[in-house]
C-alpha cells in the first residue's frame, strides 16, 4: 500500500472511489478489504510514521465527566496504524446476550444479532494477527486446543469459562499486531494512505443528506479538498463524534444529528483489581486458570482463561455483563522478563545477572511452554484478580463540542463520561462469587480489596480501560441512534462509520475482534454498491 505525504500530492490524487478516514484497525481493514477487488480507496491519517512533540495538544479532551486513566487524552493514537500503536493486543468475541435487548439493561439491543458477524469472523482473525476467530471461547476452547476439560468444572449457575486470544504481529512474535509497521507491505495496490493529512471538516449538500467532499488540513495550515464517492468514517469512539459535531457549516447540529444523538452513549470498559492472591500460594489458581498456547494455520497463538458471569445469573439479579481473571504482576528481577528484553535488543546490563540467578525457572518454563504449552512462570511481584465490566448505556454520559479549540482551530471534544450504580453492583457481586467459586474448587482464597466487598459504598478501584463506544451508535429507528444495521449514518446515502462508536452495548470484552468484524462486513456492503472503473471518472453506484 503506497503512503504518501499530503504536502508532497497534487489535487489530481485527492479523489478516490473511497475515501476512509483514520487509518487504525477499522480504517486500514476497510481499505484493505476494498483494494483486493480493485476499489481505489484512499486512507487519510493526522498523523505521521511516529507520534510527534505535538500530539498531546491534538490529542487533549476536555473532560467534565467521571475520572479517567489518562485525564486529559482521549484513546487513540494520531499517528499511522491509530490506535494499535499502543494497544494491548487482547481479544474476544461478544456473547449472544451483549446482542439482545435485556429488560434490565436499558437501551440494550442491537439491530443484528451475533450470527451476523460470525461470516467474517475468520477475515477479521487474520487481519488482527489471530490464529481463530471462532470456536475458542467456553467449552469449545478444549477441543480446538487439543486438551481437556478441568474435571472440576465451573457452577453453571455463577459462571463460565472465557478465553481471550492474544494477536501476534507478522513481524514480530514478541509484540501484538502494529497494523502501521506492516502498511507499506501490504500488497493493495489500489489503495493509498495520506500522512499528515488532519480531517477538519466534512462537506455535505445543503440538506446534509449527502457527502461531497472533505476538507483535509495540512502542515503549514493550508487546507485541501478530498473529492469520493463513498466515505467511512474510522476516527475511534471520541474523535468520530466530534467531527460529525463539528461539520456544522449546512446542518447547524452536525452531520447525522438529526434527533441529537451523536454523541451520546459513550461507554467504556471499567476495570481494575477488585483482590489479590500471595504470589507463593496462587500457584494452583495460576495452573486452573493461567495461560495456553495452541498451534493454529497462522501459527502459535496465546489464549488466556478466566471466568465470565453466566446469562443466567445476569438475568436472575439484573446484572449487566462482567468477567474475571488473574494477571501475574512480575517482579523487578523476573528471569523471563529478562530474557525477553534480551531476545528483543532491548537489555540492560544486570539481565545476565538477573537470568543467571535463578536457571532452574527459566529451565522449567521452557519445559512448561515448549512440551505442555502453557505460560511461562515468573517471579511475581503479585497476583491480582481484575475485572472488567459492562457499561448501562446512558444517554447523558456523551461527547460535545468544547469552546477550547486543537491547534488547527477545531473544537477539542468535551467529554461527560458517566458510571452506573448498576455497574458497581455487578463487580461487588461478581467479586463475592469469585471467592465463593476459588473455595468450592480448593483454590487460595482471594483477598478482597475493601471497595469490592459486599456492601460496600466506597469507589471502586476501577478506570477507564482505552475503549470508548457508543457514541455513534446502531440502530433500526434514527431517532435513537446513529447508524443503521449496515453502519450507514441515518439519512446520509454515502456516509459510513467503522469502529467501536457503533456499538449500541460493548459486553465485557476487548472491542477490536468485534470491530474487525463490523468493518470486514462493512468493505462487503461497500463494494456491493460500488464498481470497478478504471477510468478516471471513478465509480458508480450499482
Amino acid at each position: 500500500m503506497l503512503v504518501e505525504d499530503l504536502r508532497t500530492v497534487g489535487d489530481d490524487g485527492l479523489r478516490a472511489q473511497v475515501c476512509v478516514i483514520g487509518s487504525g484497525p477499522a480504517g486500514l481493514t476497510v481499505a484493505t478489504e476494498l483494494a483486493a477487488v480493485g476499489l481505489r480507496v484512499l486512507v487519510l491519517e493526522s498523523g505521521g510514521d511516529e507520534i510527534t512533540w505535538d500530539e498531546p495538544a491534538f490529542a487533549s479532551i476536555d473532560n467534565i465527566g467521571a475520572p479517567r486513566a489518562e485525564h486529559h487524552r482521549i484513546a487513540g493514537n494520531r499517528v499511522l496504524g491509530g490506535s494499535s500503536h499502543t494497544w494491548s493486543g487482547r481479544c474476544g468475541v461478544l456473547d449472544e446476550l451483549d446482542f439482545a435487548t435485556r429488560p434490565w439493561v436499558t437501551q440494550s439491543g442491537w439491530p443484528i444479532d451475533a450470527g451476523a458477524l460470525r461470516p467474517y469472523a475468520e477475515r477479521a482473525a487474520e487481519h488482527a494477527g489471530l490464529g481463530h476467530g471462532t470456536g475458542f471461547t467456553e467449552d469449545e476452547f478444549w477441543p480446538l486446543s487439543g486438551r481437556q476439560a478441568p474435571a472440576d468444572a465451573l457452577d453453571p449457575a455463577a459462571f463460565r469459562p472465557y478465553f481471550w486470544q492474544i494477536s501476534r504481529d507478522p513481524g514480530n512474535r514478541f509484540d501484538c499486531k502494529r497494523w502501521g509497521a506492516h502498511v507499506r507491505d501490504t500488497v493493495a495496490p489500489t489503495a493509498r494512505v495520506l500522512v499528515n493529512a488532519t480531517v477538519t471538516h466534512i462537506d455535505t449538500d445543503p440538506t446534509g443528506a449527502h457527502v461531497n467532499s472533505v476538507e483535509v488540513t495540512g502542515a503549514g495550515g493550508r487546507v485541501r479538498t478530498v473529492w469520493a464517492q463513498v466515505f467511512v468514517l474510522a476516527a475511534g469512539g471520541i474523535d468520530t463524534p466530534r467531527l460529525l459535531l463539528a461539520s456544522r457549516r449546512a446542518v447547524a447540529g452536525g452531520i447525522g444529528n438529526r434527533y441529537d444523538q451523536v454523541g451520546r452513549y459513550l461507554m467504556d470498559h471499567r476495570c481494575g483489581a477488585v483482590a489479590t492472591l500471595a504470589p507463593a500460594a496462587a500457584g494452583p489458581a495460576l495452573d486452573r486458570f493461567g495461560k495456553y498456547v495452541v498451534k493454529s494455520a497462522r501459527g502459535k497463538h496465546t489464549y488466556l482463561h478466566g471466568i465470565a458471569l453466566s446469562p443466567e445469573l445476569q438475568r436472575r439479579e439484573s446484572l449487566v455483563n462482567c468477567a474475571l481473571w488473574l494477571q501475574e504482576v512480575p517482579a523487578e528481577d523476573d528471569p523471563w522478563d529478562s530474557v525477553k528484553r534480551l531476545l528483543r535488543g532491548r537489555a540492560r546490563w544486570q539481565d545476565v545477572r538477573i537470568m543467571l540467578s535463578d536457571t532452574g525457572l527459566l529451565l522449567n518454563g521452557a519445559r512448561r511452554r515448549l512440551l505442555d504449552g502453557v505460560g511461562l512462570p515468573h517471579r511475581l511481584a503479585a497476583v491480582e484478580v481484575r475485572a472488567m465490566v459492562e457499561q448501562t448505556p446512558d444517554a447523558h454520559s456523551r461527547v460535545r463540542l468544547s469552546t477550547r479549540t486543537d491547534p488547527l482551530g477545531m473544537p477539542l471534544p468535551q467529554v461527560d463520561w458517566r458510571t452506573s450504580e448498576q455497574e458497581d453492583r455487578t463487580v461487588r457481586r461478581a467479586t463475592a462469587m469469585l471467592v465463593d467459586e476459588f473455595a468450592r474448587l480448593g483454590l487460595p482464597a482471594p483477598q478482597v480489596v475493601p471497595a469490592a466487598l459486599p456492601g460496600s459504598t466506597d469507589p471502586l478501584p476501577l478506570t477507564d480501560w482505552a475503549h470508548p463506544s457508543g457514541t455513534t451508535r446502531m440502530s433500526a429507528d434514527p431517532r435513537h441512534g446513529v447508524v443503521d444495521q449496515h453502519c450507514r449514518v441515518h439519512g446520509v446515502d454515502n456516509l459510513y462509520i467503522a469502529g467501536s462508536s457503533v456499538f449500541p452495548t460493548n459486553g465485557h470484552v476487548n472491542p477490536t475482534l468485534t470491530v474487525i468484524a463490523l468493518a470486514v462486513r462493512l468493505a462487503d456492503t461497500l463494494r456491493a454498491g460500488l464498481r470497478v472503473d478504471t477510468d478516471s471518472a471513478g465509480a458508480r453506484l450499482g
